[in-house]
């Protein structure tokens, strides 16, 4: 009955259609991003807020009496570096992103001289020169002007620069691109800012203020002032507070004017109402507000932790919820708020705006009907919860509340993580076949560029894949899959091992981009040891268990030979296992053959020495091949798929294959057709001499205790 009604995955579906929709916007991608920039900034001042701060008076006692009275200005020095110059940070960080997002509609600018207009056009409308100027707007006062400023003058200037006869050419002999760019800004950049001045001089004329930033702030002033204090008023501001994050802008600092002139004075009166020996009258006060609602910060985003914790099972979302627990836990959210990404998020869009207004409406009442004491002293917004409950209200009463309110709010995020869990499954899925599409394009080009390095999607979601690949490689979470060879009669003889890792959206990930990522991370060389060492361990269980005339074959990378210990691991690895070395096969591709240096091929003939195998693989895939088999001294030779695919029908193929075998014969090699996807196929490469075989139709690459029982059942009273 209640799938009729509500139906979880169109919803899902519904959702993903939504964010994917907003995030090829420019304008919203360069907000988020630049304000992504500002994390660890803003990380750092938040901290040195909680050094001056922290409401533990033993604490402000010793670091007195460790420091002196003045053991508080380095934090002080670090927050006049940080958050009193917030909306310059901005202007900076958002319209540097606007511009990268942006370069494919527009001619080519350099991103800093977009920025640096952007903080002329926003110095030129603070009315800096003006009496009245405030250095507080710089602050995080100013941030509605800043993006507002950051994203239209980077708009304007991009779009007069695209004019051809206003970008100045000046050809210099020896001239840089940096020069080239900057003579061609000139013009645009003159305008912009023109136009900005203009803009600030008709407001400032028509409506009297000194400066744009003032006016906002007492537009917002007055609205709140005209309400005056009812139960509307805390909501409303809420809202509002809400409504300017999810869109990017900080909305507590947006509206602190308000807070301070509205609701800050509203807790002085009740001071004064208690000194006076009566009651105190007001409900809604900034302490209110920081203690009861903004627990963790805005969206009351403890709660969003406290969901994630319990009923999370998203590995990266549970990662960033313990990255951040420390600072909501004081109130500091802007690593939560940017990195799930809440804001322009339209999963998280309810519950931020609904927590906040719920629990202000359960706080109201409870004040109202007596249940909690009126707030009456002053709490820094740093205070964690719990302290600053019983702080702010005298009572312990109060604590109780803030306990209340996060159960209330923990509850309503549940089903939105939910949600969320769904989209990223969907999201992740969708970027890993992008950039497997786009590796695998560029591998079949024989273009060898970094994903890694890329400054676009492709290189941001390469980066998080790493990132997750180093860290299921530390919890041993990869797997190797092994793939039968077999002869004529279909017994086995032989196993190559595969990488297999299956990611976090249960999805495995196409193994030659695994090797592609472990190399570009410097990770290669751990994953080739490891896959060496369990390839061993496994085949060993195998001997004792099965059968002992089986062996291994593993894939190495020219930079696991480039190792100059490659040899003494393979023989370390050897010994642990108690193998023999004749039982492990070491396969290297055409390409590596073809880069080889003297250390690679001295690591070569020294795992021959040691009774190593060698074989080749993808042999005839363009190569000089036959250069380096008189080079290499190779046991098998493994046949490029696209010699087999057309085998059945095309002669050539046939003759390439024939003359193959004929060769292996008189250098002594064995000689193995992968790939082997039908009987017709497996016939004639019999009938031209070739009797070792790998391929879908013996079967697919498969955990060791499926290959330990495929052995079995084939090689059952058969002779190898």
């Amino acid at each position: 009955m209640v799938k009729q009604y509500f139906d979880f995955n169109k919803v899902l579906q519904e959702f993903s259609k939504i964010d994917a929709s907003m995030g090829k916007s420019p304008i919203l991608r360069a907000i988020r991003s630049g304000l992504t920039y500002m994390i660890p900034l803003l990380m750092i001042g938040s901290f040195a807020l909680i050094a001056l701060s922290l409401p533990i008076p033993a604490y402000q006692s010793i670091m007195r009496s460790l420091f002196g009275s003045q053991w508080g200005n380095i934090f002080l020095g670090i927050r006049d570096g940080t958050f009193n110059i917030f909306s310059l940070l901005m202007v900076v960080c958002i319209s540097y992103s606007y511009t990268v997002e942006s370069q494919d509609r527009y001619s080519p600018l350099n991103p800093i001289i977009t920025s640096s207009i952007a903080l002329c056009s926003f110095m030129v409308m603070s009315g800096i020169s003006r009496e009245g100027f405030a250095i507080a707007n710089f602050g995080v006062i100013g941030v509605f002007l800043a993006m507002l400023i950051a994203l239209t003058s980077s708009m304007l200037f991009m779009k007069l620069s695209s004019y051809k006869f206003l970008r100045m050419k000046v050809l210099t002999h020896g001239a840089s691109a940096s020069y080239s760019y900057a003579i061609s800004a000139i013009f645009p950049a003159a305008i912009t800012v023109a136009i900005f001045s203009i803009i600030n001089q008709v407001v400032t004329y028509f409506f009297s203020i000194s400066d744009m930033q003032n006016f906002l702030s007492d537009f917002f002033i007055g609205l709140f002032v005209k309400m005056g204090s009812t139960a509307l008023t805390g909501i409303l501001f809420m809202l509002m507070v809400h409504l300017f994050w999810f869109f990017g802008m900080h909305g507590s600092n947006m509206l602190e004017p308000v807070a301070q002139q509205v609701f800050a004075t509203a807790l002085e009166k009740n001071q004064a109402l208690i000194q006076a020996g009566r009651v105190p009258t007001e409900i809604y006060t900034k302490t209110f507000f920081d203690t009861f609602v903004l627990m963790g910060g805005c969206g009351a985003t403890l709660c969003l932790v406290a969901a994630i914790f319990i009923w999370g099972r998203h590995k990266n979302q549970r990662r960033l919820a313990k990255m951040s627990f420390l600072p909501v836990f004081f109130n500091i959210n802007e690593l939560m708020i940017f990195g799930m990404p809440i804001v322009l998020n339209p999963i998280f869009i309810i519950p931020f705006l609904m927590v906040p207004v719920i629990v202000t409406i359960v706080s109201y009442l409870a004040m109202r009907f007596g249940l909690i004491p009126y707030t009456k002293n002053l709490v820094e917004w740093t205070t964690p919860i719990f302290l600053s409950g019983y702080v702010a209200t005298g009572s312990i009463r109060g604590s109780i509340l803030q306990l209340v309110n996060l159960v209330i709010g923990t509850l309503c995020y549940v089903p939105f993580i939910k949600l969320s869990e769904g989209i990223a499954a969907i999201n992740m899925k969708n970027n890993l076949d992008k950039v497997c599409a786009t590796f695998k394009g560029r591998e079949e080009h024989s273009i060898m560029s970094s994903l890694l390095s890329r400054h676009d999607d492709i290189g941001g979601i390469t980066r998080l894949l790493a990132a997750d690949l180093e860290n299921d490689m530390d919890y041993e979470k990869l797997e190797l899959f092994y793939q039968p060879q077999v002869d004529f009669n279909e017994s086995i003889f032989g196993l190559e091992a595969l990488l297999r890792w299956k990611h976090d959206n249960n999805h495995y990930i196409f193994p030659p981009l695994i090797i592609a990522m472990a190399e570009e991370n410097q990770l290669i060389e751990k994953l080739g040891y490891w896959i060496l060492d369990i390839a061993c361990r496994d085949l060993k269980r195998i001997h004792r268990e099965i059968d002992e005339r089986i062996e291994v074959s593993v894939n190495v990378s020219a930079l696991q030979l480039e190792d100059s210990n490659f040899a003494d691991k393979v023989r370390e690895i050897l010994q642990k296992h108690e193998l023999d070395p004749k039982k492990l096969k070491i396969e290297i591709t055409e390409q590596l053959a073809l880069i080889s240096t003297r250390r690679i091929v001295d690591q070569i003939v020294a795992i021959k020495a040691m009774g190593v195998k060698l074989a080749m693989d993808d042999f005839g895939m363009g190569h000089s091949s036959l250069l380096y088999l008189k080079e290499y001294d190779f046991d098998s030779i493994k046949l490029d798929g696209s010699l087999i695919e057309e085998i059945v029908i095309n002669n050539n193929c046939k003759n390439i294959v024939s003359t193959i075998v004929s060769l292996g014969k008189s250098l002594n090699y064995t000689v193995i057709a992968e790939y082997v996807e039908t009987d017709a196929q497996r016939q004639v490469l019999h009938e031209l001499g070739c009797n070792q075989y790998q391929g879908y139709l013996f079967s697919k690459a498969v955990p060791l205790n499926e290959a330990m029982s495929f052995i079995l059942r084939s090689n059952k009273g058969k002779h190898i």
